[in-house]
């Protein structure tokens, strides 16, 4: 095969992830000619800042929304094809002993915030001020009653080959559960010598520290917190190249990854260790760190409701200055494939 395809997802529960574990997409490809490759696994300098930047003229990706958000207000032409929505936890931590049992007891406490300078993309950064901000909301309160207390990371979001220290890989890459449970030993050891009240967290990597250190879930006020966060609502995307030069590629792409979320609802045991693989924890850590219904939540669409979340999410980028220049959601958002892929798995739209 002369012809390939690039992709990568996030370490969380995707239909994406399942379908290529299947080997779907791969037989697919290889059908129309084409080889599939993860940018993960790839040593070359090009190769990797095509992951960091997403910019590679022939690439998939299904994983937060904040690195294409990001990418796409830098002028790469990325395209959104799907959503999904997946119950992530997304807690607050102390230590056991703190006395920090609500959003309201955090008044004026030190939250780490981590800051990864060599990072082109900081998503760890823009995750953990939206944990905290929807927090402090359930109690009336704003990140500017707490202190943010920037806690300097080494490394790059997306090294290729975990080292201790280093934070979570954007893909499926070899040591996926290692670099689960090592991405936050800054933040960890900042709260051990308490240089900081409180951390925040999400999914496989909160409900490890919890069970490990018996870290305790700072509980929200009177009003619910939003499940608004990166990887809490994930985006399918692809490159403008691709889908401008083979669109039937895309969509094939697409019917594959609307068929493993179907599949995932029927045979929800293997589905269940599948996710738990992409997810680097256990099967039995599962339920906690996302849902007990987590694998009938793969289903990727276009729904007005999650449309408008990702708005809300743009402009809290926006107003933290993650994302220096807006994005125009119209224009990032094709609905055109999605349609067609539906059309092909007998769903009318």
């Amino acid at each position: 095969m002369s012809e390939h395809i690039w992709y990568t997802h996030a370490p969380s529960p995707t239909a994406f992830g399942v379908a290529l574990r299947k080997g779907w997409i791969h037989e697919e490809m290889a059908r129309c000619g084409v080889e599939v490759r993860a940018l993960a696994a790839s040593s070359d300098p090009d190769v990797q800042r095509f992951r960091r930047e997403r910019t590679s003229p022939r690439a998939f990706r299904q994983g937060g929304n904040v690195a294409p958000l990001i990418a796409r207000s830098r002028g790469n032409d990325v395209r959104l094809i799907g959503l999904s929505r997946t119950s992530s936890i997304h807690p607050v931590l102390a230590l056991p002993d703190s006395g920090y049992r609500t959003a309201a007891d955090l008044l004026g406490r030190r939250i780490a915030i981590p800051v990864r300078q060599n990072a082109v993309v900081d998503i760890p950064r823009a995750t953990a001020l939206r944990t905290t901000s929807n927090l402090l909301a359930t109690a009336g309160l704003t990140l500017n009653d707490v202190e943010l207390v920037a806690i300097p990371v080494a490394g790059s979001y997306f090294d290729s080959r975990p080292r201790p220290g280093d934070p979570i890989s954007d893909g499926p890459s070899e040591g996926v559960a290692f670099q689960v449970s090592s991405a936050q030993t800054d933040e960890v050891t900042a709260l051990v010598r308490g240089e900081v009240d409180a951390i925040a967290s999400e999914g496989s990597t909160a409900e490890i520290l919890a069970a490990t250190l018996g870290l305790t879930t700072v509980e929200p006020g009177r009003a619910v917190p939003r499940d608004l966060n990166n990887r809490s609502l994930l985006a399918v995307t692809v490159s403008g190249g691709l889908l401008d030069r083979d669109p039937g590629l895309v969509i094939s792409v697409l019917v594959q990854i609307l068929s493993a979320a179907e599949w995932a609802i029927d045979e929800e045991a293997e589905a269940r260790r599948l996710i738990a693989l992409d997810a680097g924890i256990h099967e039995d850590m599962l339920d906690a760190a996302y849902s007990p219904r987590v694998s009938r939540q793969l289903g990727v669409d276009l729904r007005m409701d999650k449309v408008a979340d990702l708005r809300q999410q743009h402009d809290f980028l926006v107003e933290q200055g993650i994302i220096e220049s807006p994005v125009d959601l119209d224009e990032f958002i094709d609905p055109e494939p999605l349609k067609t892929a539906l059309a092909r798995r007998g769903v009318l739209v």
